[in-house]
């Protein structure tokens, strides 16, 4: 996942007033270079996500020969030169290879991850000794925790127990082993996406086949998140599963995933629900065909499309166009008397929060949805069923497997446009869900 961006310090910038006669002293001159610095380093923050431009390779090498023989180990690493730029948007440049020891201790049990970071290191903070010029630098770290925003990760290492750990060469870069050097999770400096996304999904630890969907849900967001650079790289997001609805006061979510019967399972925590609701955050439930008792109706209905879209316009089979016609009206009318009866309860409760104070409420479809920022004539069918999206306020419900699109299936049954289709129509509802929660902030204290 993309690093965070930091929090830009919102002061006004002060700059040197140059006259005529103005005594120039060091002070003077120091706040006049530190003046254009904060103003390149408010350009990084503010358009660019801080990773490595180039180079900064990581291999494993021989012990320096100047090297005491204690250490003369296989824990030799080389950090080849290349440049980054950190979170505060200071440039990182290593200008030669450099050799490196890891010097972490193998655990005693299970396994221990070993980060490697540089990090920039300001001038002012070095003792210079008088010199005319002094040359800004940096420090390679060594830890056992993640990465902080100023720190730029060059690999990890996932050392596993034993006495005298030796650092073996990776012969699968996609999947290290332990021991073994892991670049996959080195970030890349671009430019910065201008919305954040916070999702939260409910965890249900009940039992292991609740897991299983957890985790299959956990995969479905990672897909779906890891499609919007492509897709629509003017925004990116995370996913964070919680175990409670209090957690929802831990970050700022634009959206909250819960299925189905999940939902019925919350609703005592109506006041919370209520408060998270408040602040123009989305809540999203999703339930499938069966759950909503219209699977059989919908592959009827997909069955009469397509005989109606196959049929000629020949005079002699208008009668048998007349009576499919008529037949996939009356489909069409029993999905939406099933589909009003299953979504009784969620208006009811958005009644008793109000968000809805009709007293009848028909289902909707956002405009936004449908049309931002990918526009949809119809809606995604997905294993030959349509699915089906409605919204009330800041409740959104969608029938149907839109979640389980997102991904690749284990029998990889879906083709791509299916996933592509379901992927597209899945940053609609979160693009909707930023702008919603982003333009209530922005509209009170």
């Amino acid at each position: 996942m993309s690093a965070t961006m930091s929090q830009l310090q919102i002061k006004p910038l002060e700059r040197l007033v140059v006259n005529d006669g103005l005594l120039l002293t060091a002070q003077l001159w120091q706040q006049a270079h530190d003046y254009h610095r904060q103003r390149q380093n408010i350009y990084y923050q503010s358009l660019h996500q801080p990773g490595i431009v180039s180079g900064l390779g990581v291999c494993l090498i021989e012990p320096p020969t100047e090297i005491a023989g204690l250490y003369k180990d296989k824990r030799w690493l080389e950090i080849q030169p290349g440049i980054a730029i950190d979170a505060k948007g200071n440039p990182i440049v290593v200008p030669q290879p450099l050799a490196f020891r890891i010097s972490s201790e193998a655990p005693k049990k299970g396994f221990l991850t070993v980060y490697v970071v540089v990090e920039y290191v300001d001038p002012e903070h070095l003792i210079n000794n008088n010199r005319q010029f002094i040359q800004e630098t940096f420090r390679i770290n060594e830890k056992t925790t993640a990465p902080e925003a100023n720190e730029i990760e060059l690999c990890r290492i996932l050392l596993e127990q034993g006495s005298d750990v030796e650092l073996l060469v990776n012969t699968d870069v996609f999947n290290p082993a332990a021991n073994n050097l892991d670049l996959r999770y080195r970030q890349q400096a671009k430019f910065r996406s201008s919305r954040q996304i916070k999702i939260a999904y409910l965890d249900d630890e009940q039992t292991t086949e609740v897991n299983q969907v957890e985790n299959k849900l956990n995969q479905n967001f990672k897909y779906l998140l890891e499609s919007m650079p492509m897709l629509y790289p003017d925004m990116q997001g995370e996913a964070f599963k919680i175990s409670a609805l209090q957690e929802l006061d831990k970050l700022d979510y634009d959206l909250l995933y819960i299925n189905y019967q999940q939902f019925f399972n919350q609703t005592s925590e109506i006041e919370i629900l209520q408060k998270y609701l408040d602040t123009g955050a989305i809540l999203l439930i999703e339930a499938s065909e069966d759950e909503a008792n219209i699977s059989e109706l919908g592959a009827i209905k997909q069955q009469l499309e397509q005989t109606l879209s196959q049929l000629h316009s020949d005079s002699e089979i208008a009668q048998i166009r007349e009576e499919l016609t008529v037949e996939l009206a009356a489909v069409n009318t029993k999905i939406n008397q099933q589909i009003n009866n299953f979504t009784r309860p969620l208006i009811e409760f958005g009644r008793k929060i109000g968000i809805l104070d009709q007293v009848e409420h028909s289902l909707s479809l956002d405009k936004n949805i449908r049309t931002k920022p990918f526009l949809f004539s119809h809606l995604p069918t997905i294993k030959g069923q349509p699915i089906h999206v409605y919204n009330w306020g800041g409740i959104i419900l969608v029938i149907g497997c839109l979640s389980q699109s997102w991904g690749i299936d284990d029998n990889l049954s879906l083709n791509r446009e299916t996933i592509r289709s379901a992927q597209e129509m899945g940053i609609n509802i979160l693009n909707f869900a930023n702008l919603k929660h982003k333009l209530t902030r922005l509209s009170r204290k």
